[in-house]
């Protein structure tokens, strides 16, 4: 086998290939007839075999050895060659390449998204990241407007990248705000939204008489700010009705009867109940303890239901009718209220009938009231007195006390006559003692000499008299 073997080295194969030439020349000769060949074919074989060796012999007798000469080695010679120098360019490219992938970074699609993203992606890839800012309307704060290097190239690492990002809307921009009243709920959030009005807010709030998603009110913070001068910048609101609020009747009613008002307040309070409290006089129960209620204790009650109470105010006193007494008894049979009397002329009530009263007949007054009463009683008609010898000075005092304080309009006018009275006299009147209207003006004339004697006080001889009455006991008593 191995003698076999030996025979396809290199210098034996390429003898081989002479031989092979050689025995194609002679193929042109004729052939020589079968039986010789096969003769030759078999001594050569006996002599090119060993001797052969139990079984395996017996099989090598039976077959022939064929040597079988490559006719492409030649061109598989070549095609190897080929092969090599292309697996070298190959992996030069590959090598070149990778190197290429190591020292540049694919730019990425910066545009729309967070800063923070390419902030990422520069320190990952050793990339200098190159920020300018401005506003905005298409792009929400600390988002990439544009990018100086498009995305999918290459940029080498350590180079620098130009970015923009938004600072957002404008907020020194002038956005006129629409009639929201003319706006449903969803077109002012669709109108905040396109405008970008972030300091604007939607409000919703319940109603009990504006339909849901109807407009309530418009609020600037800056009250001095007009509705078309608004800027983005501006706080406001706009408020919506979320419609009426509904709740579940899960509040259980305690026994109010005998507390106190203030805990019926607390507990109101507590509860968002809209408690009305009535408040009424009573003979058994203390001031501002509960007398009743409206819903019956451990019934069940929601938030902003409405209660009453009623609320004690105490013994009550009640007012009578003041025109069935006279001025002495209304004053002293009622001492728990603070009767006030007052008397006025009237031209049609009689004198001593009662004109009016402050407080009407009936009405119960308790402790929390005010208890005083005032009753005026009719004078009459005015009666038009003589102040003939009264001096001029005394007249307007007199006038006011007798009529005037007492609803009666009674003036006077004054004409100076020459008189025997001394000057400053009442010396005549157009009308005296008798009754005069409501309204009068009476002519007093007054005298106006100045030479007559002074006429003596009235208690002149009175103090005359006294003097004498003195000596006379002093006499006596020496």
């Amino acid at each position: 086998m191995s003698d076999f073997l030996s025979k396809f080295n290199k210098k034996n194969y390429d003898d081989l290939l002479d031989e092979q030439d050689e025995k194609g020349k002679k193929s042109d000769k004729p052939e020589e007839p079968p039986q010789k060949t096969e003769e030759t074919a078999s001594a050569l074989e006996s002599e090119s075999m060993p001797e052969p060796l139990s079984t395996r012999s017996s099989r090598r007798d039976d077959a022939v050895e064929e040597l079988e000469i490559d006719p492409n080695y030649q061109k598989k010679r070549r095609r190897m060659i080929w092969l090599i120098i292309l697996g070298t360019i190959i992996a030069f490219v590959l090598i070149a390449f990778i190197y290429y992938r190591a020292v540049h970074a694919e730019v990425e699609d910066f545009v729309g998204n967070p800063v923070s993203d390419a902030r990422t992606w520069a320190n990952k890839n050793d990339v200098t990241l190159e920020l300018s800012e401005e506003y905005s309307m298409e792009h929400e704060a600390n988002q990439i407007i544009s990018q100086s290097i498009s995305a999918g190239k290459k940029i080498r690492k350590g180079k620098d990248i130009q970015l923009v990002s938004s600072l957002g809307p404008d907020p020194e921009a002038v956005i006129p705000l629409p009639d929201f009243s003319e706006m449903n709920q969803m077109e002012a959030q669709n109108w905040i939204e396109e405008n970008k009005a972030e300091n604007l807010q939607l409000v919703e709030e319940y109603s009990d008489d504006v339909e849901e998603g109807e407009f309530l009110q418009l609020t600037i913070r800056e009250s001095d700010i007009d509705a078309s001068e608004y800027q983005r910048k501006d706080s406001a609101a706009v408020y919506y009705s979320r419609g009426k609020e509904v709740f579940e009747k899960n509040i259980t009613i305690p026994d109010f009867t005998g507390k106190t008002r203030e805990e019926v307040e607390q507990w109101a309070e507590t509860n968002e109940i809209e408690m009305s409290y009535e408040e009424k006089d009573s003979n058994s129960v203390e001031a501002e303890l509960i007398i009743s209620q409206s819903e019956s204790p451990e019934e069940k009650i929601a938030k902003r239901d409405k209660m009453e109470v009623v609320v004690s105010l105490g013994k009550a006193t009640e007012v009578p009718n003041f025109g069935e007494l006279t001025i002495d008894e209304a004053t002293a049979n009622y001492p728990e209220l603070s009767v006030m009397v007052k008397q006025r002329f009237h031209s049609d009530v009689p004198y001593g009938k009662l004109i009016s009263q402050s407080v009407e007949a009936g009405t119960k007054l308790t402790e929390k009231d005010d208890m005083e009463v005032t009753v005026t009683y009719s004078e009459g008609r005015p009666y038009l007195g003589d102040y003939r010898g009264q001096l001029e000075g005394d007249l307007p005092r007199l006038f006011y006390e007798e009529y005037q304080s007492k609803g009666a309009d009674i003036n006077y006018i004054v004409k100076y006559v020459d008189s025997s009275e001394v000057k400053g006299t009442v010396v005549s009147m157009s009308k005296f003692n008798e009754f005069v209207p409501m309204t009068y003006t009476v002519e007093i004339k007054i005298s106006n000499n100045a030479s007559a004697a002074a006429n003596p006080p009235e208690d002149f001889e009175d103090e005359i008299d006294a003097s004498f009455e003195e000596v006379e006991t002093a006499d006596s008593g020496e």
